[in-house]
Formats: C-alpha cells, sequence, structure tokens
C-alpha cells in the first residue's frame, strides 16, 4: 500500500536550493527565455552558426571583398558626404517646392525656343535653373 502524499511539488520548489529567494523569479524568467528560444528554433541556429563559423566568415569575407561592395560602399560613404555638407533648412524647402512641381506640371505643352525663353524671364523658372548652373559649374571645377 503507497504512502498519503504529505507534499506537493511547486514550480518554486523545483530550482536549486543554492539560489537565493530574491532571484528566484529572475531564474525562472530567464529558463522561460531559454526555453521559449529553443522552442522557437533560435538556439538550433546559434548552435549550427557555431559549428560553421569558418564557412560563414569565408562567405562573408568574399562578400565584402568584391568589387561591387567595395564600389557600393564607395557610393553610400560619398552620398553621406554630400548630405553632410548641404544646409537642411535649404533641403527641406527644396525638396517641398520639387515636390510642388512635380505636382502641378501636368501634361507637357508642346512649344518652340520662344516659348522657352519665355519661361525664363519667370523667377519661378530662372532661379531652379541657375541652381542647376551653378551645380554644373562646380561639378567641372578641378581640386
Amino acid at each position: 500500500m503507497s504512502k498519503p502524499i504529505e507534499y506537493v511539488e511547486t514550480e518554486e520548489d523545483k530550482l536549486p536550493a543554492m539560489i537565493p529567494d530574491e532571484y528566484k523569479e529572475s531564474f525562472n524568467n530567464l529558463l522561460k527565455t531559454i526555453k521559449s528560444l529553443n522552442d522557437s528554433g533560435f538556439l538550433t541556429l546559434v548552435n549550427a552558426m557555431s559549428v560553421n563559423y569558418k564557412y560563414i566568415i569565408d562567405t562573408f569575407s568574399e562578400q565584402f571583398n568584391s568589387d561591387t561592395t567595395k564600389k557600393s560602399l564607395t557610393n553610400v560613404m560619398s552620398v553621406f558626404d554630400l548630405l553632410s555638407k548641404l544646409d537642411p533648412d535649404m533641403m527641406v524647402s527644396l525638396m517641398n517646392r520639387l515636390g510642388d512641381s512635380i505636382n502641378n506640371a501636368g501634361k507637357p505643352e508642346s512649344g518652340g525656343l520662344m516659348s522657352i525663353v519665355r519661361m525664363m524671364n519667370s523667377s519661378d523658372v530662372a532661379g531652379p535653373i541657375s541652381v542647376l548652373l551653378k551645380i554644373l559649374a562646380g561639378m567641372s571645377e578641378k581640386k
């Protein structure tokens, strides 16, 4: 005949006795997090990466040393350099005007040289064209 049950084991009682009471809740949370990571397959991924780390590093090295990646990184750095030199308020204003111009452009009208000359008399057209010409002139300067 079996003995009567005098003690029911709870989750807290399963924790090792060496953990102080103030850390038991944190330790429980840690165990739940590890279980979630294991259930989601993340720990399997980390294990596979640690086993194949040489292959992964070799693949990354090859990709980062390719000419395409070097050119892309150079282009990205050039864009960041350009953006750091521009006045932010001027760029916001320019982008707003550009967006408005594109939205209000409508269908292009057919016209000749004289219609272009008439448009140049308008300050709305002459201002941006002079900015574009200054940009082009600055690009052709040798440093």
